[in-house]
């Protein structure tokens, strides 16, 4: 059932009032319990959900393509009906992120174990109980991180990932790119690296010996969301954004909480970040400054994308979507 939606002959259909948007469910079933999809797929057709979206329970870093077809389902005034909140996310993180995505998509979100209803009188005070959860969590994972920075550093230990290219590649590099016959993409292949990693590296000397190229990126014929059209990088090779470390958005791109602030060392917020980037970019410096070409491969199977815009970027870089089908 993974990745799955059926409609259910739900006779309490009525309950959704006449424009006021449809009722959508969500269940992450077990897969060694026989008869829990019945039950889960009941329960919310009792609850008047006429499509219920499913996956199978599985690891924890197991794709939830449910989850993501749900949510890219919802349209303003819907409202996602789970049995509990625990069906929503596997971690605090991924739950807290979950409710922040079916917000921004204007939706309510129902909660039959916890009796939740964001449209109850009073009800956005649960969004904003979980804004308040999001902002603890955020200050707890930067004050974690600078502590253990500054102990770190007091130890004297050399932190960050091990340099890709040694000074001594770095040298060879500038010499090669003296050479008119040399591309960055030759370079590249020769060291066994990628082309994002050289500019990473030698920016100001590439800059120089190249004056004028910029990252460039076109407008498909998709939307991002209502009134925004995708905008898709032309070469992933120019997406030379931060691989780690605490990375804030500017508001264009973030403005639904007061902290613009992610932890790209958190899978969950990582994600997060990269979904955000890719609905929301407006102009090739976006990008290329915020998004990294391997990462954003490594995890595209798995970020939650309006349609609009995983068909435009799989239809530009097919690798994206060999990505997904391997």
């Amino acid at each position: 059932m993974s990745g799955k939606n059926r409609d259910t002959a739900a006779g309490p259909a009525q309950e959704s009032e006449p424009g006021s948007g449809r009722l959508v469910g969500y269940a992450r079933v077990p897969g060694d319990e026989a008869d829990a999809p019945q039950r889960r797929l009941e329960l919310l057709g009792d609850a008047g959900c006429a499509r219920v979206y499913t996956d199978e329970a599985a690891g924890r870093d197991a794709a939830r393509p449910g989850l993501r077809g749900c949510l890219e389902s919802l349209r303003p005034g819907d409202t996602l009906v789970v049995a509990g909140l625990d069906q929503l996310g596997r971690t605090q993180r991924e739950l807290i992120a979950t409710v922040a995505e079916v917000r921004r998509r204007g939706a309510g979100l129902r909660s039959l174990r916890e009796e939740l209803d964001t449209a109850s009188p009073g009800g956005d005070a649960i969004f904003r109980v979980f804004d308040g959860l999001a902002e603890l969590g955020r200050a707890a994972i930067s004050a974690g991180t600078s502590d253990g920075l500054a102990a770190a550093r007091a130890r004297g230990k050399r932190l960050g990932r091990p340099p890709a290219l040694t000074q001594e590649q770095l040298r060879e590099v500038r010499e090669l790119l003296l050479r008119p016959e040399n591309t960055v993409a030759g370079i590249a292949r020769q060291l066994g690296v990628s082309r994002s990693t050289i500019y990473k590296y030698l920016p100001g000397f590439i800059d120089t010996e190249a004056p004028g190229r910029a990252a460039t990126a076109h407008l498909a014929p998709y939307q991002a969301r209502p009134g925004r059209r995708v905008l898709v990088i032309d070469d992933l090779a120019d997406l030379r954004g931060p691989t780690a470390g605490t990375v804030e958005l500017p508001l264009r791109l973030f403005w639904s909480m007061p902290d613009h602030r992610f932890d790209l060392d958190d899978r969950d917020m990582r994600l997060w970040y990269y979904q955000t980037v890719l609905r929301e970019a407006s102009r090739a410096e976006d990008l290329s400054t915020y998004l990294d070409a391997a990462t954003l491969v490594s995890l595209w199977p798995d970020l939650y994308l309006p349609k609009g815009v995983r068909r435009a970027w799989q239809e530009r870089h097919p690798s994206l979507h060999a990505e997904v089908s391997a």
